[in-house]
C-alpha cells in the first residue's frame, strides 16, 4: 500500500502546473529596481577572454568595484599587470610595473557600450537597443539567463548577443558575456557581491599619477595584453 500512495503522490505533483517563468516586463522592473537600491558594488571576479582567431582563451582574475553609473573600475590580481577605470566620459587602462597608461575619452555615452558589459545599466535603457528574451540560467544554479539581441543596425554591426544571469533571489547580475559580431567574446563571472560598501579611496579617487606616459587610446577589447 505504500509504495501505492508513494505511486499516486508522483503522479499528482506531475500533474502541478511548472513554476510560471517572469515575464520580461517583470524582470526588466525587478533587476532595474534591484540596481537603483546599489550605490557601490564590489566582488571578486574572473575574465575569460575567447578570441575566434585563437584556440586557448585567456583567463584572469581580480576586484572589480562599481559606483552606481559613474564608473567600473577592474583591479587585476598578479600576475596580470592592468588596472582598468571605466565611466561614461572615458576609457583608462594603467600598467603600474611599467608606469604607462591609454586614456580614449568618448563623450557621454549615447547608445550601449561593450565596456560596462551591462553593469551599471538599467535595462530598461538598454531594452532601447536590445530585444530582451527571458530562460533558465542552465549552467548556473539559481538564476534567469537574459538574452538580449541587438536592435539597432550600429550594434549589429560590432555584436552578435550580450547574455546576462541574473540571480532569481537578488535579481543582480552573476554572469555577463559579451560575444563579438567577428566570434571574440568576454565572459565576465562575478563571486559574493559586496553592495553599499565604502570603496578604497585609491578607487573611488581613482586618477594617473602624474607624468607617466598617456597614448590616446585604449586597446584592452582590441587585442590582448601580454
Amino acid at each position: 500500500m505504500g509504495g501505492f500512495l508513494r505511486k499516486l503522490a508522483l503522479a499528482a505533483l506531475a500533474l502541478l502546473p511548472l513554476a510560471a517563468q517572469p515575464s520580461v516586463q517583470e524582470v526588466v522592473s525587478r533587476f532595474d529596481a534591484a540596481q537603483a537600491k546599489i550605490s557601490t558594488l564590489q566582488a571578486p571576479f574572473s575574465l575569460t577572454i575567447r578570441r575566434a582567431m585563437l584556440r586557448t582563451p585567456t583567463v584572469t582574475r581580480g576586484t572589480l568595484y562599481l559606483q552606481e553609473s559613474d564608473f567600473v573600475h577592474f583591479s587585476f590580481a598578479p600576475p596580470e599587470d592592468l588596472i582598468l577605470h571605466l565611466t561614461p566620459k572615458a576609457l583608462i587602462s594603467y600598467s603600474p610595473a611599467e608606469g604607462a597608461a591609454e586614456q580614449l575619452k568618448i563623450g557621454i555615452i549615447k547608445n550601449a557600450n561593450r565596456k560596462f558589459l551591462g553593469l551599471g545599466q538599467r535595462l530598461s535603457y538598454l531594452s532601447d537597443y536590445f530585444k530582451i528574451s527571458v530562460g533558465d540560467g542552465k549552467g548556473v544554479a539559481g538564476t534567469l539567463l537574459l538574452t538580449l539581441q541587438p536592435r539597432s543596425y550600429s550594434v549589429k554591426k560590432r555584436m552578435q548577443v550580450l547574455l546576462i544571469w541574473v540571480d532569481k533571489e537578488t535579481y543582480l547580475p552573476r554572469q555577463l558575456n559579451w560575444v563579438e559580431r567577428g566570434g571574440d567574446s568576454w565572459l565576465l563571472e562575478l563571486g559574493a557581491l559586496a553592495t553599499n560598501q565604502p570603496l578604497p579611496a585609491s578607487v573611488s579617487g581613482f586618477k594617473l599619477p602624474p607624468g607617466i606616459p598617456i597614448k590616446d587610446e585604449f586597446s584592452f577589447f582590441a587585442t590582448r595584453r601580454k
